[in-house]
């Protein structure tokens, strides 16, 4: 049995697999033979499944793990969401200014944004479940600095902007690391239940 993160993204696997790294079963990413999974739905549990689905057509009898995520903003209503990493060209950095432009005249009060990210665990011949997590802020009137994209604008409750947090202080509060701990607990629960069954 090997879990398999349906992503190429090298960065995302590398991270996911730190987080996953206390299961007893082998982490792979995504074969190159698997063509592109294109992220057409409107949230980021739909994307993750898409991501789980087509996955699954090679993979018959493997744990899959699907991942989507990003940032919305409540005085946008929720945008930029599953676009949070495409609504326009450039990087982080451009995207975050623009960010900034559409929030010009709207106090720091009223910029109540999260980070969400959503997984997709699909378990051989089983049904696929969501696993979620969210981290709560506000987007900053300036930048910090213009260096770590959306990390320098989004602000939490301490005052300071995520890209000045610390390491741990990221790993407690973190969306995608409470998601993932969601997924590691049912994988794990799942492979008890396997072994119990033997």
């Amino acid at each position: 049995m090997q879990l398999v993160v349906a992503t190429w993204n090298e960065q995302k696997f590398k991270l996911i697999q730190n987080e996953l790294k206390n299961l007893e079963i082998p982490i792979f990413c995504l074969a190159h033979d698997i063509q592109d999974i294109e992220e057409t739905e409107n949230t980021f549990i739909g994307n993750a499944r898409l991501k789980v689905n087509a996955a699954r057509e090679k993979y018959k009898k493997e744990l899959i793990l699907g991942e989507d995520s990003g940032l919305c903003i409540d005085a946008l209503s929720g945008f930029p969401g599953v676009h949070t990493a495409r609504f326009r060209d450039g990087d982080d950095n451009d995207r975050a200014a623009e960010l900034l432009n559409m929030l010009k005249g709207i106090p720091l009060s009223k910029r109540q944004a999260q980070f969400q990210c959503s997984i997709a665990l699909s378990f051989p011949e089983e049904q696929t479940i969501s696993c979620s997590g969210t981290m709560t802020g506000w987007i900053a009137e300036e930048p910090i600095q213009r260096s770590n994209g959306y990390g320098d604008i989004f602000l939490l409750s301490n005052g300071r902007p995520l890209s000045a947090q610390n390491h741990s202080t990221n790993q407690l509060i973190n969306h995608r690391s409470q998601a993932l701990f969601q997924a590691k607990l049912e994988i794990i629960e799942w492979l008890k239940r396997g072994r119990a069954t033997k």
